[in-house]
């Protein structure tokens, strides 16, 4: 029933994003010109890389492992713009370690740029996990709930209009809304086209 549920609600949020008319490719800025955003809000995007299971800022490293991260950007809803024209994603992180747990998010991403080409990027949204075990488990940390908050920040480089690399952290928690709350985290670098 769960399943189900989140199926019809992911369904409803593509047709959104893919129906809604994108947001108009004019940037805003912050500080004068000095912040730029939603420089590429009238684009998609495709994102893949690889980072450092169970590597982050909000908790220590105990288990080790690769993962792979693949993430699509949306043009941004018109409706959007007034916070800054984020762009929707969907993404997953499959892991490679000795119990995996693979997490697949959506949610909304926004772009600073500090110059031209080197920007922050921050994301947040929701996301769904495979862990067998929520509450004990031995080769991961325990996340509580099958339903998880998701969190994104890079740093990139555009290395032209159309390509750009980032180092990417990401972070799945439930936000202390179940039992427990171990986390989880992945750090590495990531590769992006826009078209």
């Amino acid at each position: 029933m769960l399943r189900s549920a989140i199926a019809r609600a992911a369904a409803a949020a593509v047709a959104l994003v893919c129906l809604a008319p994108p947001a108009a490719a004019e940037s805003m800025y912050l500080f004068g010109d000095r912040i730029q955003f939603a420089k590429n809000s009238d684009r998609f995007e495709a994102k893949f890389g690889v980072m450092s299971y169970d590597t982050g800022v909000f908790g220590p490293n105990q288990f080790d492992g690769v993962v792979f991260n693949g993430e699509l950007l949306f043009p941004s809803p018109g409706f959007l713009a007034p916070i800054g024209a984020p762009r929707p994603h969907i993404g997953f992180d499959a892991a490679v370690a000795d119990d995996p747990v693979h997490f697949f998010y959506a949610g909304l991403t926004w772009d600073a740029y500090l110059t031209d080409r080197f920007y922050l990027s921050g994301s947040l949204g929701g996301a769904i996990h495979t862990a067998k075990d929520l509450i004990a488990p031995t080769t991961y940390k325990p996340l509580g709930c099958r339903v998880l908050f998701q969190l994104g920040a890079s740093v990139g480089f555009d290395i032209t209009d159309n390509a750009t690399v980032q180092l990417y952290a990401d972070h799945f928690s439930n936000a202390n809304l179940c039992d427990r709350n171990g986390g989880a985290e992945a750090a590495g670098i990531r590769f992006g086209y826009r078209f």
